[in-house]
């Protein structure tokens, strides 16, 4: 249960809700929070997610838009997410859902930070600094690349809920706690997963007296449990029906070839490991400091401070687990990817941060009673570090036009015209084979593409046929020396260009200008060229 002292304090804070000059205040630092997110990622649509989130959203409501692509036909595996945006798509453009989706997930990350921050540090507005430290934490020091702040996914959703619960746990107001992280399972089984895991973690190692029974938290924890199941019943069902041979290579497959960034770390290339580990090494290390310092206070938020540091403990014991698994296995690499797979280090990643975040300006606001010239050094230190990397009179560089989703692409502008035409002048069931690059070519052109490299299912069955359809269309094996090779479209030739669409019953080709091939040519701009595949009688070659 709530000590006294802490539940005096909630109370005054309750009572100041009826304040209109409180209302006023939080509702500017809530609006302050949301521009320092938009900030961050209001990039051009489509993001990199958008692209993989959105157009799968769509089709699950519109079954016969892009119907035959390989990709949006596979196991829906964030049916939440569809239901509360993706039926946004049947009324709306694309690009304009993404903007509402942003819109949505900004807002309510802001509500949830404002209030998550204020319980550690109620001073007016603190919550619109650690926002902007929070910001620049999690893309600077992350180790398995996760993120908050970007384009609309289930997952963006996922942590604003997390957030209201980790306000919840701050005060240790446990059934709200369960409710709030059940409903971010229901976004993202995973993201919620791993919080409710955590937040089971800082409960345990609270002091006995004042922490609620199990059984007193019952009927909030079932009930979590059942907000939880729009997301934990599609996950159980993405192994489905599969042999134990399938579900292993679709593991490895996932783990170790898709996303070993995000689920293999030791995998990756040295140089790339030693980055990562470093910074991430630098955010511990600060994180670790700053958590000796709050348990020697008797300050006023030391103790919800506390238990978020608790929390982030908790993710980190979680990365710690997974590498070790990872060392143990190195050598059976099914036995690995059974495990791995469930992104044993994607909390850690916005945990430390948050925690971080929270404790440094917790500090500040200890020393402007006690020292305040040193808080004032802090002070200017924390809100210079995140104005560099967020605002555009810092020395980083620009942000492009260009949308995150085409920055793989050669001149986006022609990328989209070429699409525009795709759209306008070929039948809507006609499927094209796409750059592997190219995510963005269902968002544009409204049509189904054969397989690319971002859109990898998320069943087991499906995902082991894309990867062979995906090796099939790009890789070739050298003569010589036997290493497989990624080939460029237009250098494959024309006779592999027409294996590929009788194999798989494509209409069109779409690629770079050069090499022409020897196919009928039905668009052409300084970047792309769209083929008919395979051959009509209307031949007109280059």
């Amino acid at each position: 249960m709530p000590s006294a002292n802490e539940s005096a304090r909630q109370d005054e804070s309750d009572k100041s809700l009826a304040e209109p000059h409180w209302l006023t205040s939080r509702c500017l630092e809530i609006a302050l929070v949301f521009a320092v997110f938009f900030v961050v990622s209001g990039v051009p649509a489509p993001d990199v997610n958008e692209t993989y989130y959105l157009t799968k959203a769509k089709h699950y409501w519109q079954p016969d838009w892009c119907a035959g692509d390989p990709f949006l036909e596979s196991a829906d595996a964030h049916q939440t997410f569809y239901w509360t945006v993706g039926w946004l798509a049947k009324w709306f453009s694309l690009p304009t859902v993404a903007w509402i989706g942003r819109t949505a997930t900004w807002l309510l990350l802001a509500i949830a930070w404002q209030r998550l921050s204020s319980r550690i540090i109620p001073r007016p507005f603190f919550a619109v600094l650690t926002a902007m430290l929070l910001a620049t934490l999690i893309p600077k020091t992350n180790f398995a690349g996760e993120w908050v702040f970007g384009g609309v996914e289930g997952k963006c959703f996922a942590y604003a809920f997390v957030f209201w619960g980790l306000s919840e746990l701050a005060v240790n107001r446990w059934r709200a706690t369960w409710l709030w992280l059940g409903l971010a399972s229901a976004f993202h089984v995973l993201v919620g997963g791993w919080a409710t895991i955590a937040a089971g973690i800082v409960w345990l190692t609270e002091a006995r007296q004042s922490r609620p029974t199990l059984r007193a938290m019952l009927p909030a924890l079932l009930l979590g449990g059942v907000l939880a199941l729009p997301g934990v019943v599609p996950a159980l069902h993405l192994t489905q029906g599969v042999s134990a041979e399938t579900a292993a290579e679709a593991n490895q497959i996932y783990v170790f070839e898709r996303l070993p960034h995000h689920l293999a770390p030791l995998a990756l290339p040295t140089k790339e490991l030693t980055k990562k580990s470093t910074r991430f090494g630098l955010l511990f290390a600060g994180f670790a400091l700053l958590w000796l310092f709050s348990r020697a206070s008797q300050s006023e938020g030391s103790v919800a401070l506390n238990r978020l540091q608790r929390f982030a403990w908790g993710s980190i014991a979680f990365s710690v687990f997974g590498l070790t698994w990872e060392l143990a296995a190195w050598n059976h690499p099914a036995i690995a990817a059974k495990l791995l797979k469930y992104y044993w280090f994607r909390l850690a990643d916005i945990a430390v941060p948050v925690a971080a975040a929270l404790a440094v300006f917790w500090l500040v606001s200890v020393l402007l009673n006690r020292r305040p010239k040193m808080a004032a050094w802090l002070l200017l230190a924390t809100i210079a570090y995140p104005c560099w990397f967020l605002f555009p009179w810092s020395g980083q560089k620009h942000q492009t036009l260009t949308p995150p989703a085409d920055r793989r692409i050669r001149s986006h502008l022609d990328w989209q015209q070429a699409c525009q035409w795709a759209r306008e002048n070929t039948p809507t069931d006609a499927l094209f084979i796409v750059p592997r690059s190219s995510q963005s070519f269902e968002w544009y052109a409204h049509r189904s593409g054969l397989v690319t490299w971002k859109d990898v299912p998320q069943d087991a069955a499906t995902l082991v046929a894309w990867r062979n359809r995906y090796f099939d269309v790009f890789q070739r094996t050298n003569s010589d020396d036997g290493q497989r090779n990624f080939v460029l479209l237009a250098e494959q030739g024309a006779p592999r260009i027409k294996q590929l669409a009788k194999k798989y019953q494509t209409d069109y080709l779409i690629a770079r200008d050069y090499p022409p091939l020897l196919l009928p040519k039905v668009y052409h701009n300084n970047s792309y060229t769209i083929y008919a595949t395979p051959p009509t009688p209307a031949d007109t070659h280059p």
